[in-house]
């Protein structure tokens, strides 16, 4: 039984909690349904999230209720998964065509399981900012000396699981743009990158014993016009991903420098590790949204936003994202930025 349907189906489909407890989940859907829910379940208990799928499923009268239902992977094993009924919008309409409803169906469905993603990753770094600011707390309550170096030890994990969430609801609030159709606003400056990518490198350092994390810079400064907020959004991104996909430790390298390329001179900022790397076949669509590598699915926490909206952004500066990679030894990152802005965002 998927473990996150169980309190929905149990109110949509008149049974306790107890009776769905003793029922495999595969018997409440109806038999005519159960080979396409097979085929989802076996590509769930390989990673691969499933999106928007419909079964008729029995309920306690037995009758039968047409849900639709999104189901991902999560790093505890467990799947949440997010059914709707769909049973009375499913029938026939002269207004709204069947295919229709069912596609809205799943987009809500989509929606409601990303949002459940998100609301579960955020979690650890809330837990990081809580834990550190009760134990200061506690120390000064008891009247503890705290040291400098404690100080600002736990100030700088406050500051990057915060920064962390930051940067996981702007994600969100590009992604509702999107959605919407609305366009994301740029606001072009002219900025020193240099020191930017070491600050970024800096602040990542600080929260990571396990990491050794390195800079170095061609030159001594290098500036372009670039929306500042965002362009320190895709390195953040990028060094997440670098040492949370290397759970062993070791070097992550940050290089900066200028790039002659067929759109004129740029800027090239680059991010390696030497993590779990990235499977061939998920190479092609690791910017894709939603889209997580499959040795990485069920083992760490992530939505499959932060690369899609590193790449949005990147573009968005009239620039590109590539990567190279080999599982199980590590990934490179390649950001190249316009030294001068487009046309279109000036």
């Amino acid at each position: 039984m998927l473990q996150a349907t169980r309190p929905t189906l149990h109110r949509g489909l008149r049974y306790t909690e107890a009776e769905l407890l003793d029922q495999p989940f595969i018997t409440l859907i109806d038999p005519a349904d159960r080979a396409t829910t097979n085929a989802a379940l076996a590509e769930l208990a390989q990673g691969k999230p499933t999106i928007g799928l419909e079964n008729r499923f029995r309920s306690r009268d037995g009758s039968y209720r047409r849900l639709v239902w999104t189901a991902m992977p999560t790093p505890e094993g467990f799947l949440y998964a997010v059914p709707r009924d769909i049973t009375e919008r499913a029938q026939p309409q002269r207004e709204t065509p069947r295919s229709l409803l069912r596609a809205q169906a799943a987009m809500l469905a989509e929606k409601e399981a990303f949002l459940a993603l998100v609301c579960h990753d955020v979690q650890q770094p809330l837990t990081v900012i809580v834990a550190q600011t009760q134990l200061l707390l506690r120390k000064l309550a008891r009247g503890e000396p705290v040291s400098p170096q404690r100080l600002d030890s736990s100030l700088a994990y406050i500051l990057a699981a915060a920064t962390r969430v930051r940067g996981m609801t702007q994600d969100l609030l590009d992604a509702s743009l999107r959605q919407s159709g609305q366009t994301i606003a740029l606001f072009m400056a002219r900025t020193e990158l240099v020191g930017l990518a070491r600050q970024a490198t800096h602040e990542h350092e600080i929260v990571s014993s396990r990491h050794q994390l390195m800079f170095e810079a061609d030159v001594p400064t290098l500036e372009a016009t670039v929306d500042e907020t965002r362009v320190q959004r895709v390195l953040a991104n990028l060094l997440t991903n670098a040492i949370k996909y290397s759970p062993d430790g070791g070097a992550v390298r940050v290089s900066v420098g200028p790039a002659d390329g067929p759109e004129g001179k740029s800027a090239l900022l680059v991010v390696r590790d030497h993590g779990v790397g990235i499977p061939k076949a998920d190479l092609p669509h690791i910017f894709d949204r939603f889209h997580r590598g499959a040795n990485v699915v069920g083992r760490f926490a992530g939505t499959g936003l932060g690369l899609a909206s590193a790449r949005e952004l990147v573009e968005l500066h009239g620039g590109s994202i590539s990567v190279e990679s080999e599982e199980g030894s590590g990934s490179t990152f390649a950001v190249r930025l316009p030294l001068a802005p487009p046309a279109a965002v000036m």
